[in-house]
């Protein structure tokens, strides 16, 4: 990436995490869709739009503006600053200017979007600054990703008792999610000294992990939706995620399995969570 520069668009999206950010917008705005369907607000969604997209700007900048010396150690060239398309201080203002701009939309949104967002925000960042290292480094995305259905229905200005069910769904996949990411890095965070519960469960136990909380996921979401919800639209998205998931394995495990392997395998996953979460709201409809 030397010649973009720091405001080339692949500089941002590769700051953003574009593989994770995009999935929470969508799902995100999933969620807002559903939620306010019967008088939607196009300018309320657009300001889902933009807390969403500044949180994990926020989050996926600073993270990397951390990393800098274990990127550079595990020679991950295509990351912006080690590359050299901007600067390390100036990935900082950035993150932090676009937090701020978080709890902005959050506040247009109104006082319990804004508290969700402040949630999330402190999550992320404590991920990213002290707790990445450690054995608890899954506990910022399970306590942030099921804010992400609550966003949505903080744009539509309602919060149904149905998504209580979003907590255990939305833990379950964070901790999925989470060590899905941190399985191609194993062995350079090693190598680093980044010992994130990934690195100290090791390949193979980290991935029976993973699976472990994929399938629990989308059990309880399979269970919710067909107690409260259309049987058929929960159904297809279990369906679907169960494919993607199956295909996930197949990708992450298959012959001379590596690092881009296993990267290819959380891409996957998180698919099959995108099509998780849009069945069970689909057919619960909140």
């Amino acid at each position: 990436m030397p010649r973009r520069g720091p405001w080339h668009p692949a500089t941002h999206l590769a700051l953003l995490h574009a593989a994770p950010g995009f999935t929470v917008l969508a799902v995100g705005l999933a969620f807002g869709v559903v939620a306010g369907r019967h008088h939607l607000d196009p300018g309320r969604l657009a300001l889902l739009a933009g807390l969403l997209a500044t949180n994990q700007y926020a989050a996926g900048a600073l993270n990397d503006a951390v990393d800098v010396e274990a990127d550079a150690a595990a020679c991950r060239t295509g990351k912006p600053i080690p590359a050299g398309a901007v600067s390390r201080r100036a990935v900082v203002l950035l993150a932090l200017a676009s937090g701020v701009a978080s709890l902005g939309f959050a506040l247009a949104l109104g006082p319990a979007t804004l508290a969700l967002a402040a949630v999330g925000l402190a999550c992320a960042w404590s991920y990213d600054l002290w707790l990445k290292g450690t054995a608890a480094s899954v506990l910022p995305f399970a306590v942030a990703l099921p804010l992400v259905p609550l966003f949505g229905y903080g744009a539509a200005r309602r919060f149904p008792a149905v998504l209580w069910w979003a907590w255990p769904i939305g833990a379950l996949a964070a901790v999925a999610v989470h060590l899905a990411d941190s399985l191609p890095d194993v062995e350079s965070d090693r190598a680093a000294g980044v010992h994130g519960l990934a690195p100290r469960l090791g390949v193979r136990s980290a991935a029976a992990l993973v699976a472990a909380a994929y399938l629990l996921a989308g059990a309880v979401a399979l269970a919710s939706g067909l107690a409260a919800g259309e049987p058929r639209v929960v159904l297809g998205g279990v369906a679907a995620a169960a494919a993607l998931g199956l295909g996930a394995l197949l990708a992450g495990t298959g012959a001379g399995g590596g690092r881009q392997r296993r990267r290819v395998a959380y891409r996957l996953l998180l698919a099959g969570l995108v099509a998780l979460a849009l069945g069970w709201a689909g057919a619960v409809r909140p």
